[in-house]
């Protein structure tokens, strides 16, 4: 019944024509006889196209409500199945276009959803793998001390490995707490006037030790104060994680250099160190939770430092990037420069 339309006008066209002709018949035909019979003819002729229109109109709805079924049904089995021209401007065919343009919304939803439903998962394993292992030495060299017979030296080891397995726990802990707390809005940073350089030094203190300890040299050469709005703490926290990465990742007697460059709106923060390298297929990857390159091995970490960098860069109108070869990496932070008002 896709021409219901036209027959439908050329029924209201015949029935107005043949109304007028009955109209006229009557007032100006002379002859009752032909009169009576013309205008009986002309009611069962109109009685006849009212029952002929309702029969079409019944076939249109039918077959109307059999093809909205069939698209609906296409829709349920996940088919972008057409059932309607979209060529047409009519309702059915806007209709289509709204059931469609709902289940491709849906359908982005369900993704979105099994997405998060496979990273709660993931997230569920890492953080059990993670804990299992020093919780796993902690209590064997707890139970390795209860042996009487131990020498002097032995106990002092295993004290020592107990001590290192608690420390690794506690900074998982630690980091769990700060991701979730930053995830979860329970923390809410608040970037106000800070130098800069200030924080590059809070950064650079933290990790001194490490750095010292592997021989490596950190230069942070700025004859200029930089002000920015940025939250103390947090920002000093994002860069720690940076600059820890990168005394990892950098051989003994490597090179860590720290450089701030000023732009119109932002301030840029450069890690750069003669490391190992990221591979560029990982690149895209190393801001994510619980990540680990593949030359991660051997290495300590849990994969939460650049997810929480990034996820505090971002939350003040930053962001991070990275650039790497077999020379070495930098880490770019741009971060919001102070104005004066």
């Amino acid at each position: 019944m896709k021409h219901f339309g036209i027959y439908r006008k050329l029924i209201l066209i015949i029935g107005t024509a043949t109304a007028v002709v009955s109209v006229g018949v009557f007032f100006f035909m002379e002859d009752i006889l032909f009169r009576t019979l013309f205008i009986s003819f002309a009611f069962v002729f109109l009685c006849g196209l009212l029952f002929l229109m309702d029969f079409l109109h019944n076939r249109y709805n039918d077959n109307l409500l059999e093809e909205i079924t069939l698209l609906i049904e296409a829709l349920v089995e996940q088919q972008e199945r057409m059932v309607f021209s979209e060529a047409e401007d009519t309702l059915t065919a806007r209709l289509q276009h709204q059931l469609l343009k709902l289940r491709n919304i849906l359908k982005a939803q369900n993704q979105m959803l099994t997405q998060e439903k496979e990273q709660i998962k993931t997230l569920i394993s890492d953080i059990s793998h993670q804990i299992k292992t020093p919780v796993a030495a902690a209590n064997t060299f707890a139970q390795l001390l209860g042996d009487t017979g131990l020498s002097d030296e032995e106990r002092s080891e295993y004290i020592a490995t107990l001590q290192m397995s608690l420390e690794k726990l506690t900074f998982l802990t630690n980091s769990l707490i700060k991701m979730s707390r930053l995830e979860s809005g329970i923390i809410r940073l608040k970037p106000e006037q800070n130098s800069l350089n200030d924080i590059v030094m809070q950064a650079v203190k933290t990790v001194y030790a490490k750095a010292r300890d592997k021989n490596i040299t950190i230069t942070f050469d700025c004859g200029q104060t930089f002000e920015a709005l940025l939250d103390f703490n947090w920002t000093a926290e994002a860069v720690t994680n940076v600059l820890d990465n990168a005394v990892k990742y950098t051989p003994s007697g490597g090179v860590v250099d720290l450089k701030i460059t000023e732009y119109p709106s932002y301030l840029r923060l450069d890690v750069s160190d003669n490391g190992i390298g990221i591979p560029e297929e990982e690149q895209a990857k190393i801001f994510g939770r619980f990540y680990r390159g593949k030359q991660s091995a051997g290495v300590d970490g849990v994969g939460i430092g650049l997810y929480l960098t990034r996820d505090i860069v971002n939350k003040q109108n930053g962001y991070i990037k990275v650039a790497s070869d077999e020379k070495g990496t930098t880490f770019s932070l741009f971060l919001k420069k102070f104005r004066e008002q």
